[in-house]
């Protein structure tokens, strides 16, 4: 939205509508994941009554959420939602209840929108199903990324994982080959492990293994800059939820100069021809760890040819792509 901005145009966000947009005083209104009833009734109501261009985006395949991500599960795929309700201390609480309709204002969403923007060609064969104005638009980073001098930690090398709580099984791609990585004689005092965001550092933890964590920052810029890896690992689990995800990790990284190894699935398999390393079995995620650890004119090259990959992908160069997209 800033970048658009940027560009002259009168841009909005925010977690409610305001009065005046919904009466009409916009050209475009995007909603994004809107399932919940009164913001769907309002969306579907605009919709139908041609108050804007009602676009409806859409990120991840929300009807396909892994159990594992339990509290993501709960909500979009057992329709578990919440409500509030008054304590008997007078206090607000809220309460869960079973919310058979969630899906279905989904679905209905997406059918009336007169738009939807997803941001993989596999997410766009879902939503197509009910919608065939289906526009994808790739996951971007800014530019600043492309010239960020990230910080180092020293003499050791730095394998690094970002992400959330949500990945567990994910990182069960990765945990046991790391961890043996890690622990054999040659990696230590040499090879240290940091974890951003969620702490997976006890699931690689020994006694000769250096680990570190860095929690979530308020933003993703500042969380960004703190970002140190010499080479990042990005485990992926080969799900129908995972088959739809974009493959902004690795992204990224690539943006910052950092070469990765990623599991051969999802936005990361083989045959999508990425700035990655990708690996399908314990056997080759070791020997990928060393031969990036162990070769650091290598490392260094494919941190450089990352980096000229992602310069395509910035949110200033594809600005235009959202313009072309909301004014059809």
């Amino acid at each position: 939205m800033t970048e658009l901005a940027d560009r002259g145009h009168a841009t909005w966000f925010d977690t409610a509508m305001p009065d005046a947009v919904r009466d009409g005083e916009a050209d475009v209104i995007v909603a994004q994941r809107t399932c919940l009833p009164g913001p769907s009734a309002v969306f579907q109501r605009m919709a139908r009554e041609n108050h804007a261009r009602m676009v409806y985006e859409i990120d991840d395949d929300l009807f396909a959420v892994d159990p594992s991500n339990r509290h993501a599960h709960q909500f979009f795929g057992l329709n578990i939602s919440a409500h509030t309700r008054v304590g008997l201390d007078g206090s607000l609480e809220r309460t869960p209840y079973f919310d058979d309709g969630l899906r279905a204002r989904m679905i209905e969403n997406i059918r009336v929108a007169h738009m939807v923007t997803v941001t993989t060609e596999p997410l766009a064969d879902v939503v197509s199903q009910w919608n065939d104005n289906v526009v994808v638009l790739p996951n971007q980073v800014p530019a600043w990324l492309l010239d960020h001098e990230r910080p180092t930690a020293g003499d050791l090398v730095t394998v690094g994982w970002r992400g959330g709580d949500s990945h567990g099984r994910d990182f069960g791609e990765l945990a046991k080959p790391l961890r043996g990585f890690l622990q054999r004689p040659a990696s230590r005092g040499q090879v240290e492990f940091h974890a951003m965001g969620a702490d997976y550092t006890p699931r690689v933890a020994s006694r000769h293994v250096r680990t570190r964590h860095t929690a979530w920052t308020a933003g993703v810029a500042d969380f960004l800059k703190k970002v140190d890896f010499d080479l990042a690992v990005v485990p992926l689990r080969d799900t129908r939820f995972n088959q739809s995800k974009s493959d902004l990790a690795v992204l990224e990284m690539a943006a910052l100069g950092i070469p990765a190894i990623t599991s051969d699935a999802g936005p990361y398999a083989t045959v999508h021809g990425g700035p990655n390393i990708p690996c399908s079995t314990s056997a080759q995620w070791t020997a990928a760890l060393a031969e990036l650890v162990e070769n650091p004119e290598y490392r260094v090259q494919l941190g450089k040819q990352a980096r000229e990959w992602a310069a395509s992908r910035t949110i200033e160069g594809n600005a235009h792509l959202w313009e072309e997209a909301y004014e059809q």
